[in-house]
């Protein structure tokens, strides 16, 4: 797939997620003292107000890592099958997945998304998917559609800015990043970072910017948290999941 030759720009999985958090202003958990995180080809986002910049609530901290334990187990293998079969990292795939459902294979939102990674019904079909409350199936699917929106993200955007794009295009739809790229560029900033998008993805709920893009309202705010909080549970993944723990924390039978 084009997908596995994106990997190309990457220095490496814990380089990708670095930079991605540098570029989202989101701070790097090192998984050393003393380690010094990559450093990020743009400009630190040390000019945006403190009230862009999320932070991980402590419960919803204390509840991730609680379940890096009891849930991440059971589903790590068909995220690293997810992630071997679309090039991306299974740790940004497993983020996805517990921004979506916090790994309940069961989940089921009031909008009718199912599964790990919260599929709508129409995405199910299309991905190909017989049992959405299938973990296999429904994270490959998941991690297929991402990989899909990253095709249709311009060739010319490279990582981390191309994933984290397509993660917000996972949430908001691929039309309406386009609108905030279009809202960006008409305020002269750069609609091929995802920096400069991600300020602009709020607009898409101001009348005076929704009414002059082809897709109208969006809840650009959502999409631009929903993309910080996988960024986080991502970095947490990198620095606390080994290669081989997950795997011999499960148990026998399971």
């Amino acid at each position: 797939m084009t997908i596995a030759k994106g990997r190309k720009n990457l220095t490496g999985r814990r380089g990708f997620v670095a930079l991605g958090l540098a570029v989202l202003g989101l701070p790097w958990v090192a998984r050393a003292a003393g380690e010094s995180p990559p450093s990020p080809r743009t400009k630190p986002a040390t000019a945006k107000p403190p009230s862009q910049r999320a932070r991980l609530p402590r419960r919803l901290a204390a509840d991730f890592h609680g379940h890096i334990d009891t849930r991440l187990p059971h589903l790590r293998t068909p995220f690293e099958n997810a992630a071997r079969a679309t090039g991306l990292p299974w740790r940004v795939l497993a983020a996805l997945g517990y921004q979506e459902s916090r790994w309940r294979p069961a989940a089921v939102s009031p909008r009718g998304a199912q599964g790990v990674m919260m599929l709508m019904p129409v995405t199910a079909k299309k991905m190909g998917v017989s049992n959405v409350f299938s973990p296999d199936e429904n994270i490959l699917a998941g991690a297929r559609y991402l990989a899909y929106m990253k095709e249709r993200i311009p060739q010319r955007i490279l990582d981390p800015d191309r994933t984290w794009m397509a993660m917000a295009a996972y949430n908001i739809g691929i039309g309406h990043l386009e609108d905030a790229r279009i809202i960006t560029q008409m305020r002269k900033k750069d609609p091929d970072r995802w920096a400069e998008v991600r300020v602009n993805l709020p607009r898409l709920a101001d009348p005076h910017w929704h009414s002059r893009v082809k897709r109208g309202y969006a809840n650009g705010n959502e999409t631009v948290q929903f993309v910080e909080r996988v960024a986080q549970f991502a970095a947490i993944l990198e620095s606390s999941v080994p290669e081989t723990e997950v795997v011999q924390a499960l148990p026998r039978g399971g």
